[in-house]
């Protein structure tokens, strides 16, 4: 089959990387569609090396931008390049622009959403897709099919990730000697009511036994955060090594926050949204909500509890034990439509 695969966000990137993989082993031509959005060509670039790719859509971070390039243009343009290049099943995350495109073909399309909470994007995404999938925040029913495992689980699972010491050295970096923060840009549509100074507002008051690496999506502001902190030029070598090894993972967005609570790193989630997905692992103790102000009080408990260095591999063994294989999912999807063709 020749799939398309559409990516506008650093976790979209993640979570196709090892099924496109896999498909393209087993004889599928991948077309690979990227947002030019931050550093997210450089992410694609390095994830799918190799790959047919090309850039639909650019985000300047405003609600014009949102409205007529990452969704009028890339809808053109998706419509497009699948009626040129004959595509026979679109993958992606909640892309309705894919989706539409391919509905005026009568090609299918599979969308995979963490996000019942954006009511809107849902009603595009069902008028669209063939069929989407969501881990369990949300009841079955017509298109809606539900998996157990929350959807960073396709690149975290041991079965297909496993962090190594080495990628430290780059950073002059010991492992649990220092805290990972990740600062998001508010200029998307899901945080442009959020404070762009979230982790600005405690970031001199971290404990200073430790060093800080900063992953910032808006490098124009590097300047106001502390001299000391380490600000990585993404994509790194492997980022979910860094995430691993630290002590403790601090972001003003979701994706990396449950990306550390699933490898078995405390995640502090300091924004403003309220997410199902998020509850499943707050429920397990994984992950911790604060934008309240007590930020640092909860930064220091966690500090203080030693356990948390010691059952990062029993954590992500009970995980895997409990949870669907989401990448072996899209693969088994991609099955189905490839018999019917």
């Amino acid at each position: 089959m020749r799939i398309l695969i559409t990516i506008s966000h650093p976790s979209h990137a993640n979570f196709f990387k090892e099924s496109a993989k896999l498909l393209r082993e087993k004889g599928h031509e991948i077309f690979i569609s990227a947002l030019e959005r931050g550093r997210l060509i450089q992410i694609v670039n390095k994830e799918f090396g190799g790959f047919e790719k090309f850039i639909a859509g650019k985000h300047k971070g405003n609600r014009f931008s949102i409205i007529l390039n990452v969704n009028i243009l890339r809808f053109i343009k998706l419509l497009k390049f699948s009626l040129l290049n004959r595509i026979d099943l679109g993958l992606s995350v909640g892309s309705f622009t894919l989706g539409g495109a391919l509905k005026i073909l009568s090609t299918p399309n599979i969308q995979f959403d963490d996000d019942p909470e954006r009511k809107m994007n849902i009603f595009f995404e069902k008028l669209t897709a063939s069929k989407i999938y969501f881990p369990p925040v949300i009841r079955p029913a017509g298109k809606i099919k539900v998996f157990n495992a929350l959807k960073e689980w396709s690149h975290l699972s041991p079965k297909y990730y496993k962090p190594d010491k080495k990628y430290l050295d780059e950073f002059n970096l010991e492992p649990f000697k220092y805290i990972f923060v990740r600062d998001i840009s508010t200029g998307s549509l899901n945080y442009m009511n959020q404070n762009p100074d979230i982790i600005l507002k405690f970031s001199r008051n971290l404990p200073k036994e430790f060093k800080v690496v900063l992953s910032l999506e808006d490098k124009t502001n590097f300047r106001k955060y502390p001299d000391d902190w380490i600000i990585i030029n993404e994509p790194v070598a492997d980022i979910y090594s860094l995430l691993y090894f630290s002590r403790l993972v601090i972001s003003s967005g979701d994706s990396m926050a449950r990306e550390a609570a699933m490898l078995g790193v405390p995640g502090i989630y300091c924004g403003i949204r309220k997410m199902k997905a998020n509850e499943i692992l707050m429920n397990k103790g994984l992950l911790f909500h604060s934008n309240s102000g007590d930020e640092v009080k909860l930064i220091n408990d966690i500090l203080k509890n030693s356990l948390i260095l010691n059952n990062r591999e029993k954590i992500r063994q009970e995980l895997m034990d409990q949870w669907d294989d989401v990448t072996g999912l899209i693969l088994d999807i991609a099955e189905i439509y490839n018999m019917k063709k």
